[in-house]
């Protein structure tokens, strides 16, 4: 049966010991003032028995990870030994003073069983976006998107092509062989695999992010801006595609888990290209976001927007006012291509300035109307305002790697990374919430500087008259 230690509360007479003990603004009581985790023990009734002896009570792993991630206590072993002896921590978790503290292998049981059935962290993290949207932190007005890479608990030296792995010895490798059967019967038999694979996680992705290449995975964060609010978290392999297909996903999932509809959505050059514009348009969100171009790429002949496209006779003019036709559309990349005719071609003056072949031809993508609508949005000042309001993603990435010690993963896997992703972003919108309930610093800062003159006069009036006298 499930056991109940933390819902018992802090009643008994080792906790009461415990209690005067920790400062009031800790930062653990403001965390504490903000948890109710009531809604995970529902989730996990199921899975426990009726009767029997009582378990270690779940939400009592549950306050242990938040403070293994809050204070970037990466190992199991070394976040049980600092429970045990560490009295905030202890008061934090509700263990009165000489009860034991679970054993660090009751995290794995846990984790690749019921947690991981009932999503455990998808859960936590879910309720605390809730819990800002009615403290009033998301005003749904401006959005970032982007991703980070983390490097994943798998050595670079242990590299292998896809047929070379045949023994499903570890829990990630069996999850990954599983994922690949349903991906092949989903996609088809022309899914490419990928060139370098880990033996010891196969699901990370082999990338060269800010010097030697290793295995890793990208964090992908879509945040609500300037407060910088996590609203929805994806876990993929470190590839370019994968992170922009996360940025749809993550639009979608925000907008039917919490009706989050971002009137403006931010991103980087990398999420320029026409499909996610055109999917970030039509999910009713103006996309600020640089369009990926390659139109630069001439050779000094003539740019692509010399040419003037006809969107009722689906044609282009050229800037001698030849016509260019519609040959063809290639359904796999979704390319138009225009050509003019090579009698006007040879007859052009400008035929130098233009092309080197016997007629010009134009490639237009199919949500091109998306790419210029961007293009006009990027001569605005809202544009420049999202691009600035766009570093606070960054500064979310900053404070989990440098802060909460997500440089490396300690979970393998795709799941085991996604419950680390999720875990850090629920840490990050709970610290947010108790910022906000704290006094600020700056309002004591000025306090004192209002108060400390007369107080100063007022003390140094005394000294001087007890010197004196």
């Amino acid at each position: 049966m499930m056991g109940s230690t933390c819902a018992a509360g802090r009643s008994g007479t080792g906790s009461r010991m415990i209690e005067p003990i920790v400062p009031e603004h800790h930062l653990l009581r403001r965390v504490d003032r903000l948890l109710d985790l009531a809604e995970l023990r529902g989730h996990l009734a199921s899975h426990y028995s009726a009767r029997g002896r009582p378990s270690i009570d779940p939400e009592l792993l549950i306050r242990m990870a938040l403070i293994g991630r809050i204070y970037a206590i990466g190992s199991e072993r070394r976040l049980c030994e600092e429970v045990r002896y560490n009295i905030a921590y202890r008061w934090f978790c509700r263990l009165p003073i000489g009860a034991p503290v679970p054993h660090h292998s009751t995290f794995s049981k846990n984790r690749h069983g019921r947690f991981r059935e009932v999503g455990v962290f998808r859960v936590l993290f879910e309720a605390t976006v809730r819990c800002c949207m009615a403290e009033g932190l998301v005003a749904a007005n401006d959005a970032a998107i982007d991703a980070s890479f983390v490097a994943a608990d798998a050595s670079w030296q242990r590299k292998m092509r896809d047929g070379d792995l045949a023994d499903p010895h570890s829990r990630p490798v069996r999850e990954w062989l599983q994922d690949e059967a349903v991906a092949v019967k989903t996609a088809g038999p022309r899914r490419e695999a990928p060139a370098q694979i880990s033996r010891t996680d196969p699901a990370a992705a082999w990338a060269a992010r800010g010097g030697r290449a290793k295995f890793g995975y990208a964090f992908n964060l879509l945040i609500d801006t300037p407060v910088g609010v996590a609203i929805e978290v994806e876990a993929t392999p470190a590839r370019s595609a994968t992170e922009v297909d996360a940025g749809q996903i993550m639009l979608t999932h925000a907008a039917q888990r919490f009706g989050f509809r971002p009137k403006r959505v931010a991103a980087d050059t990398a999420y320029g290209g026409a499909p996610f514009l055109a999917f970030v348009i039509d999910h009713g969100t103006v996309p600020h976001v640089p369009v990926l171009e390659r139109s630069g790429q001439s050779k000094g002949k003539f740019l692509r927007h010399a040419f003037q496209y006809n969107s009722n006779g689906d044609h282009y003019i050229c800037p001698e006012g030849k016509r260019l036709a519609h040959i063809t559309f290639h359904q796999p990349t979704n390319v138009h291509r225009y050509r003019a005719r090579s009698q006007d071609c040879l007859a052009c003056p400008s035929k130098c300035q233009c092309t080197s072949s016997s007629h010009r031809t134009l490639a237009r993508l199919h949500d091109e109307d998306a790419r210029d609508m961007v293009r006009r949005e990027m001569q605005t000042g809202l544009y420049l305002r999202s691009m600035r309001l766009r570093r606070g993603v960054e500064r979310t990435f900053a404070d989990a790697k440098i802060k909460r010690g997500l440089t490396r993963l300690h979970l393998r896997g795709i799941r085991g990374a996604e419950e680390e992703f999720l875990l850090t972003a629920a840490v990050s919108n709970l610290l947010l919430l108790a910022r906000r309930n704290e006094p600020s610093a700056k309002r004591r800062r000025v306090r004192r500087a209002f108060v400390r003159p007369s107080v100063m006069t007022d003390l140094s009036r005394a000294a001087a008259a007890t010197t004196l006298g």
